[in-house]
């Protein structure tokens, strides 16, 4: 079955060959900035944030214990047995107090990140490296064979300039090109039949 095509513009094909591995290019990029992002999040998840609030968690505790031995003080000080309302004191311990438990609930919301990530993390690998198959084999292959087509073409359009009419594929394996049967056709001693 013969098909035929019309091709209006060769620098079309060739054109969208070029956007087609820019556009490879790009997808590699922008992936490659993706799993760069990706490790980044996870390295501020991992390392960053369970530092910074357990120095924090560190930090609130001490400052718990001075705002105790400050109400201490402030209760002993009593002048003439009166018992002092240390109110300042009583503040500073409940800001105190609540900046710690402000900090262990942090810590909480890392570690239920960090198991988040984990996960999130994997699904993202998986879609990325689909992603990434496809830029790095199918893109190709479909260039490949837009290069391939412009070669045929070129071929073409060289026999055509040349004037054989013979396509140079049949030229070079020394096959003839198929042609319609003529009603009068040659026996083996040359003669011509009807």
């Amino acid at each position: 079955m013969s098909e035929t095509v019309h091709v209006h513009s060769q620098a079309a094909i060739e054109e969208f060959r070029a956007a087609l591995l820019l556009f490879s290019s790009q997808c590699q990029d922008a992936v490659d900035g993706l799993n760069a992002e990706v490790r980044r999040f996870a390295d501020w998840i991992e390392h960053d944030r369970p530092a910074y609030w357990k120095e924090q968690t560190r930090l609130a505790e001490r400052g718990v214990h001075d705002a105790k031995l400050a109400l201490e003080r402030c209760l002993i000080s009593g002048i003439a047995g009166e018992r002092p309302a240390c109110r300042e004191e009583r503040a500073a311990l409940h800001q105190a107090q609540l900046r710690l438990a402000s900090c262990r609930a942090h810590i909480e919301r890392v570690r239920h990140w960090r198991q988040q990530l984990h996960h999130e993390q994997s699904e993202l690998t998986g879609r990325l490296g689909q992603l990434g198959q496809l830029i790095e084999w199918n893109i190709p292959q479909a260039a490949a064979t837009l290069a391939r087509i412009l070669d045929r073409l070129d071929a073409y359009i060289a026999t055509q300039a040349a004037g054989t009419g013979i396509p140079a594929h049949f030229q070079e394996t020394d096959e003839s090109p198929p042609m319609d049967e003529d009603p009068d056709t040659e026996d083996s001693n040359g003669a011509i039949s009807p």
